[in-house]
């Protein structure tokens, strides 16, 4: 014999009362069934066919013929609930009793279709064996409640524990990651640190450090080179040497013109100053050389001093200034007519 159950419908036409069904299946589809209800005191019988479960659903339904597969499901065979779906039976009187199928949306039912069960009176109504099923039913769902709540028990013993881990793991990480942190700062002082150091060190390796500014070294070295003496430079020098030899463009050192005496006029003949010449070519040579040999790159060129050196102090021989020299010349050169130069040099 096939498994059977029995289900409970509430009545409509009577407030508190209710109907009794049994649902058999009565073949290899899910709603190949046959359906035996009652009221306490009549029997009804309904058989249906999977093919043909479309006939109680009404014309103008707003379901799908899938949606009303489910529904049914849901009623007959206990199948998931399905939301807003009533079922409600209505009794007359050793005539039928009809199941009406209503969705409720927002207060309003929509009549879905409905179950016509006929009365049999032949059909015996066994309600001793729709207790026992009643109760083999329940036990089976005792026994699936206390699997489930094993179930449901061990995985929140599950979850407790991996909850635990996980507030351990939490409260590991930030105490790393504090720790972290720590040594960071530990490692970011102690950089702070040299490189204040390494600052330091090249602060005191600068010139000008030592609380001594740039402008304070500056003007010890200038106080430096100008204690020091500058040597005579090379123009200097030339000049000198251009002066004693007669070539300068002044007639003396002061700017006055000396007093030439005759003896001095008539040394202008005398090869004296081809010798003096010499000397003074050899000085200045001999001048030059030193003055090369001098460092130029470690001393700068002092600037030019407002007066000249005085030339060295001149020799024996007497040279003539360019003045006297100019006048001797000019004397020799336009002599008075009717004069003669061999019988005035012979009388000198």
């Amino acid at each position: 014999m096939a498994a059977s159950h029995i289900i409970r419908i509430p009545r409509t036409d009577q407030e508190g009362a209710y109907v009794l069904g049994q649902v058999t299946p009565s073949g290899s589809k899910p709603l190949n069934v046959k359906f035996v209800a009652t009221d306490g005191y009549a029997p009804f019988v309904i058989k249906l066919r999977h093919d043909r479960i479309g006939e109680y659903r009404v014309s103008n339904s707003p379901c799908s013929p899938e949606e009303w597969e489910t529904i049914l499901k849901s009623i007959l065979l206990r199948g998931e609930p399905v939301e807003g779906i009533e079922a409600g039976a209505e009794v007359k009187s050793e005539e039928s009793l009809t199941i009406t199928v209503r969705r409720r949306v927002q207060g309003i039912n929509q009549r879905l279709g409905t179950l016509a069960l006929k009365y049999k009176e032949d059909e015996e109504v066994q309600l001793f064996d729709w207790c026992g099923a009643v109760a083999l039913e329940r036990e089976r769902f005792q026994e699936t409640v206390a699997a489930e709540t094993a179930k449901v028990t061990d995985l929140e013993a599950r979850i407790t524990e991996l909850r635990t881990q996980l507030d351990e793991l939490t409260q590991a990480k930030k105490d790393r990651e504090a720790e972290i942190l720590e040594k960071f700062c530990d490692i970011l002082n102690e950089k702070k640190v040299k490189i204040r150091e390494q600052q330091r060190l090249l602060a005191e390796a600068r010139p000008g450090s030592s609380g001594h500014t740039i402008a304070s070294r500056v003007a010890q070295v200038a106080s430096s080179q100008a204690d020091r003496k500058p040597a005579p430079s090379r123009r200097a020098k030339r000049k000198a040497l251009e002066d004693a030899s007669g070539g300068g463009s002044s007639d003396s050192d002061d700017g006055f013109a000396r007093p030439v005496n005759h003896a001095d006029r008539m040394d202008i003949d005398t090869p004296e100053p081809a010798k003096a010449s010499a000397e003074s070519e050899d000085r200045q040579t001999t001048d030059d050389d030193a003055t090369g040999s001098e460092p130029d790159d470690d001393e700068p060129i002092p600037p030019p001093r407002a007066q000249q050196k005085k030339p060295p102090p001149k020799k024996d021989v007497a040279l003539p200034t360019r003045h006297n020299l100019r006048n001797t010349t000019k004397k020799e050169a336009t002599p008075p007519p009717g004069s003669e130069t061999d019988s005035g040099d012979d009388e000198l």
